[in-house]
């Protein structure tokens, strides 16, 4: 009976988790946009940071005075990635909330794949341009690396560990 316990109070902290994590998807599909073109004509720091004026080699002042639309096309480009933000929030909290929850073994299996592969396609697009153009990888302080801030990454895998990783032996195939 005790295994049991064990079972179902691991499999509901991971769902439960998981359909956090993936609301906090659809939170962030909203709230980049929303505060970029709230920022606008300042910089807005949500898609175009320190790390991006390194990159660039130009501050924004001067990104708007070369064209205003090419600060504003800059925005739009980066904020795109909002849909995909979204679609991929809808179904992690989707999977988690009507299948995960019941113990599907290949609801986990989609849940691993949906958060591992952007998570590596991410990491190595942006950590291969750093190190070409000698931009810091790994920092602690937000908006400094261009990676986001290093400590949200960590918490998100702590999060995926919790979600995923911890109630995987207690799935049905």
């Amino acid at each position: 009976m005790r295994q049991l316990t064990n079972t179902k109070s691991r499999l509901n902290i991971g769902w439960k988790l998981m359909v956090v994590f993936g609301a906090h998807w659809c939170l962030l599909a909203v709230l980049m946009p929303l505060t970029s073109y709230l920022s606008l004509p300042n910089q807005p720091m949500t898609t175009f940071g320190i790390a991006d004026e390194k990159l660039t080699g130009l501050s924004w002042g001067q990104i708007i005075s070369v064209s205003p639309d090419l600060g504003l096309w800059i925005v739009l480009t980066k904020i795109s990635m909002s849909a995909m933000m979204m679609g991929l929030g809808i179904l992690i909290a989707t999977l988690s909330y009507k299948v995960y929850r019941q113990g599907d073994r290949w609801a986990w299996r989609a849940l691993l794949a949906s958060t591992l592969i952007p998570i590596f396609v991410y990491y190595g697009f942006i950590c291969a341009i750093h190190i070409s153009h000698r931009i810091p990888i790994w920092t602690f302080r937000p908006g400094s690396s261009g990676v986001m801030a290093d400590l949200v990454n960590v918490f998100v895998l702590t999060w995926l560990y919790f979600g995923l990783w911890y109630p995987r032996k207690h799935l049905k195939d």
